[in-house]
């Protein structure tokens, strides 16, 4: 479950730290791991993760005009600056 702390503006904020955590570990995965499959398998596992990251963000900035942001199915709040007037 999201606190109400957290609104669409802030998680858009949160995931694209995260989604800068995920570049530096894909570079790590790449500078240490040494055996082929394993560095494979964290890459494709992280590369998931960060198109996932991505693709939620983009959600979040569209969803505050139909009033319904969700965040991997969870409800999120609009914050009172973007909100129209049209949400309830």
């Amino acid at each position: 479950m999201i606190p109400e702390a957290l609104d669409a503006d802030s998680l858009r904020l949160v995931i694209l730290v995260v989604l800068v955590l995920v570049v530096v570990a894909m570079y790590v995965v790449i500078r240490y791991v040494q055996k082929m499959t394993t560095r494979a398998v964290m890459l494709i596992a992280l590369a998931i993760v960060g198109v996932a990251l991505f693709v939620e963000r983009d959600n979040l900035e569209d969803c505050v005009d139909t009033c319904s942001c969700t965040l991997f199915g969870e409800d999120v709040t609009i914050p009172e600056t973007r909100n129209t007037g049209n949400c309830d």
